[in-house]
């Protein structure tokens, strides 16, 4: 009780000092998140006694699959996030509400598999499932990745305990660096398919531009000390 009385008197003599409008003493926190970049761990301070701006250093990891079609060929899709992260957010009027900066630095990597049932056309030529066996390839987006957005966060508000935060943004991951080949078929070493393949590389990377905005959406809490 003490001590957050004496925070409290400490914090109104900085900003009578400083003739602002303040909302708490700069402080520290620890708290977690989740959304579409997955779980992390996020180290959180505001260094300014107006609580305009806050600092956010980060962890996160995520992994989820899906089906990927690309020029009429089926692809199961491994997506990996592991990035860490350095952010800060300004809030231009006071209050909670911030415009976000920063980057994602880390692994932003696709793996892709296919195994054709049926005949499929790669590159121009028709080839059988015999042919080509399985497609394995790897689609991998930019190690760093600025990121932009908006934010509601009521750290600087807490003088202590727990605080709220939602995200809402854009991870700018760029254009996917594509490798694909072709494993246990009967063509799999054949100069013409792999003549074929490089073209197929080019149609993914292109259909693959689709994703190179990667929407971020986030919860969280914080643990203020």
């Amino acid at each position: 009780m003490y001590r957050t009385q004496f925070r409290l008197a400490v914090t109104a003599s900085v900003c009578a000092l400083l003739s602002t409008a303040c909302v708490s003493m700069p402080g520290v926190g620890v708290g977690v998140t989740a959304g579409t970049t997955g779980v992390a761990a996020e180290v959180k301070a505001n260094p300014l006694p107006t609580g305009r701006l806050l600092l956010r250093g980060a962890y996160n990891f995520a992994e989820f699959s899906g089906e990927i079609e690309s020029d009429g060929i089926e692809y199961e899709g491994d997506f990996t996030l592991s990035n860490a992260g350095a952010f800060a957010d300004f809030a231009p009027f006071g209050g909670p509400f911030y415009l976000s900066g920063g980057a994602y630095i880390g692994k932003k990597e696709a793996d892709l598999v296919a195994t054709p049932a049926n005949n499929v056309v790669i590159g121009g030529t028709t080839f059988t499932p015999a042919q080509v066996g399985s497609l394995l390839g790897t689609a991998e987006f930019n190690d760093v990745a600025p990121y932009a957005g908006i934010a509601f966060d009521n750290f600087a508000r807490s003088i202590g305990g727990w605080s709220f935060n939602a995200r809402a943004g854009v991870m700018f991951v760029g254009s996917a660096d594509v490798n694909l080949v072709s494993a246990n078929g009967l063509l799999s070493s054949d100069p013409a398919l792999l003549t074929e393949l490089r073209e197929e590389i080019e149609l993914i990377e292109e259909d693959a531009e689709d994703y190179k905005y990667f929407p971020v959406v986030t919860l969280g809490i914080t643990r203020r000390f």
